[in-house]
C-alpha cells in the first residue's frame, strides 16, 4: 500500500507539472511589430497584424515563452524596453521575422538601444543595434527618457553622458539566463556636455547595484553571448560591471561564456570582465581595440582582461592591432585575479605587447600562445607612456605599496620579434612569485638588441629552458639563461602572418628540450603544435 501511494504521489507531480507546463504554453503569444507595415491598432499576433512602434510593445506585460519579433530589414528609433520575465524552460524570445536582413534599432539618443531592467530568462537574436543621435528631442528640447527608467544611479535615465546598444541592469534582485546570439552592434556614442565623457559608449554592459553595507547583493549570472560582432564603441564592447561591491570577495557576478564573436576597431578593449568568476572566452577575433579612429574614442586598450575575477579561461581566440598609451595588448591580466588561463591564442601586431600580468594576482598566466609582431609601442612617441613589452609582469594595484602575485606562470610560448621594433622583457620589483619555463623568443636578424629587466627585489622567480635565438640580438639579464638554449629553433616561417607556420620542423633543437612541467598538455616542446586558431 505505501509503495502504491508513493506510485500515486508521483503520477499526480508529473501530471501537475505537465498541466503546469502545457498551462503557460498555452498563455504565450507572439507579438509581431513592423515600422513599414504594422499599425498600433493592430492586435500585432500575426505578421499581417502587426504592431508598428516600440511604445506599443513597451507597454507589454510579457509572460514566459512570448517572442517579439521585428519585421526584418525595418528600422525604430528609440529604446525597446521589454517588461516580464521568462523561466529557463520557457525565456522570452526577442528576434526578427520575415527575412534574414536583421531589424534595426536605433537608440536615437536614448540611453541604450534595448534595456532590460530588472527582468531575465531573455533571449535576443539576429538584430542591429546603434545609438549616436542627440539625446535631446528635436522638438521640445527635453532629454529623451522613458518613465520609471532614472534616478542618479541611472545617470538619470538619459543618453547624454553614456549610452549603450544593448543594458541589462539588476538592481533590485539577482539575474539570470540572459543569450544573445547573431547581433551586431556599433556606432555607440554619447553626445554629452562635458566633452570628457565623449568616449562613454559601450556595445553591451551587465550592471549590478548592490549595498553590502545592508547586505543587498545583487548579481547577473548564466550568460552565453554567441556570434555577436560589436565595432566602434567609444569605449567597451562589452563589460561585466558590479556596482556597490568594492571591499567584498564574496559576491561576484558568474557563469559567463562569450564565443565566437568579433569585436572591431572599439574604442577601449574588447571584453572587460570586472568582479566575475567562472569566464570562458574563446573563438573570438579582437582587432583594433583602443581604435582612435574617431575623435570620441577612449583610444586604448587591450583586446580583453580581467579585473578581480576568478576561473578565467581565455583560449583559442585572436587578437591583433592593438592600440593605446598604456596597456593594449592582446591579452592583459589586470590586478587581484585568481585562476586565471591565456592559452592557445594568436596574438598580432599589439601595440603594447604580449604579456602582462599586474599585481595581487593568484595562480594566473599565459601557456600555449604564439605572438607575432606585438610590443611596438615607443616612449613618448605619439604619447606613449610605455615601451611595447613581450613580457611584462608588474606589482600594480593601485596602491604606492604595490602588491605580488603568487605563483605567475609563462610557459610554452612561441614568440616572434620583426627588426622594426624593439619591445622589452620586464619584470618589476615587488612583482612576487613567476615561472617563465619553455619559452621560445625569436628575433629576425638585424634587430636592435632586447632590452631583459628582472628585479632582484621582492620576486621569487623560476626560470628554465627557455629558447633566445640568435642570442647576438638579446641583452639578457643572468637570470634569464638558466638552462637557455640558444639555437634556431627551426620554425616553418618565421615572420608569417599565420600561426601554423609557427609549428616546429623535423628535427628542431627545440623538441624534447623543455622543462616538464606537472599537468601541461605539451611539457616536451617548446612551441605550441597545435598551431593556434
Amino acid at each position: 500500500k505505501r509503495e502504491m501511494r508513493i506510485r500515486s504521489l508521483m503520477v499526480s507531480l508529473i501530471i501537475s507539472l505537465f498541466v503546469s507546463s502545457f498551462s503557460m504554453l498555452a498563455y504565450a503569444a507572439d507579438y509581431y511589430i513592423s515600422s513599414t507595415q504594422g499599425d498600433d491598432v493592430n492586435d500585432g499576433s500575426t505578421a499581417a497584424s502587426a504592431f508598428h512602434s516600440l511604445a506599443k510593445i513597451n507597454a507589454l506585460n510579457l509572460l514566459p515563452g512570448d517572442r517579439v519579433l521585428f519585421k526584418s530589414g525595418d528600422q525604430w528609433k528609440g529604446m525597446f524596453w521589454p517588461k516580464g520575465s521568462g523561466t529557463q524552460a520557457l525565456p522570452i524570445q526577442i528576434g526578427s521575422y520575415g527575412g534574414e536582413v536583421p531589424a534595426i534599432i536605433d537608440g536615437d539618443g536614448f540611453q541604450a538601444s534595448i534595456l532590460i531592467f530588472n527582468d531575465d530568462y531573455y533571449e535576443i537574436s539576429n538584430l542591429e543595434l546603434t545609438n549616436e543621435a542627440s539625446y535631446l528631442d528635436a522638438i521640445n528640447g527635453q532629454a529623451k527618457k522613458l518613465s520609471g527608467f532614472g534616478g542618479q544611479e541611472n545617470n538619470w535615465g538619459s543618453g547624454r553622458d553614456v549610452r549603450f546598444g544593448i543594458k541589462i541592469v539588476a538592481s533590485t534582485r539577482s539575474l539570470s539566463y540572459f543569450r544573445l546570439n547573431n547581433i551586431n552592434i556599433h556606432d555607440i556614442y554619447p553626445t554629452p556636455n562635458i566633452l570628457t565623457l565623449k568616449h562613454q559608449g559601450y556595445g553591451v554592459k551587465f550592471e549590478s547595484q548592490s549595498n553590502v553595507a545592508a547586505n543587498n547583493i545583487n548579481t547577473i549570472s548564466n550568460v552565453v553571448i554567441d556570434s555577436v560582432t560589436i565595432e566602434k564603441t567609444g569605449h567597451y564592447g562589452i563589460w561585466i560591471k558590479p556596482l556597490g561591491l568594492n571591499g567584498s570577495d564574496l559576491h561576484k557576478h558568474f557563469d559567463f561564456t562569450l564565443r565566437n564573436s568579433s569585436f572591431l576597431n572599439t574604442g577601449g578593449s574588447g571584453f572587460v570582465s570586472v568582479k566575475a568568476a567562472n569566464i570562458l572566452v574563446e573563438n573570438n577575433l579582437f582587432d583594433g581595440t583602443g581604435s582612435s579612429d574617431d575623435s570620441r574614442m577612449w583610444q586604448r586598450g587591450s583586446g580583453t582582461w580581467p579585473f578581480d575575477s576568478k576561473d578565467v579561461v581565455i583560449q583559442n581566440n585572436v587578437f591583433k592591432n592593438a592600440k593605446g598609451p598604456l596597456d593594449s595588448y592582446g591579452v592583459h591580466i589586470d590586478y587581484n585575479n585568481e585562476n586565471v588561463v591565456v592559452q592557445y591564442n594568436f596574438s598580432y601586431n599589439n601595440e603594447g605587447g604580449f604579456v602582462q600580468i599586474l599585481g595581487a594576482n593568484i595562480n594566473s598566466g599565459y601557456r600555449y600562445n604564439i605572438s607575432v609582431a606585438d610590443g611596438s609601442r615607443v616612449k613618448d612617441i605619439n604619447g606613449a607612456l610605455q615601451n611595447g613589452r613581450i613580457f611584462h609582469v608588474s606589482d600594480y594595484c593601485n596602491v604606492n605599496a604595490g602588491c605580488p602575485s603568487t605563483s605567475n606562470f609563462i610557459y610554452n610560448n612561441t614568440v616572434f620579434v620583426p627588426s622594426a621594433i624593439s619591445p622589452e622583457i620586464y619584470f618589476h620589483a615587488n612583482s612576487g612569485e613567476t615561472r617563465f619555463y619553455n619559452n621560445l623568443i625569436y628575433l629576425e636578424q638585424g634587430s636592435t638588441p632586447l632590452t631583459t629587466v628582472l628585479s632582484d627585489q621582492g620576486v621569487q622567480l623560476s626560470i628554465s629552458n627557455n629558447l633566445y635565438y640568435p642570442l647576438a640580438s638579446f641583452a639578457l639579464d643572468q637570470k634569464l639563461t638558466t638552462n637557455a638554449i640558444y639555437n634556431n629553433p627551426g620554425l616553418r616561417l618565421a615572420g608569417s602572418q599565420l600561426p601554423s607556420m609557427y609549428k616546429l620542423v623535423s628535427g628542431s633543437p627545440a623538441k624534447h628540450a623543455g622543462k616538464i612541467i606537472q599537468g601541461s598538455e605539451d611539457a616536451s616542446v617548446y612551441s605550441f603544435n597545435s598551431g593556434g586558431r
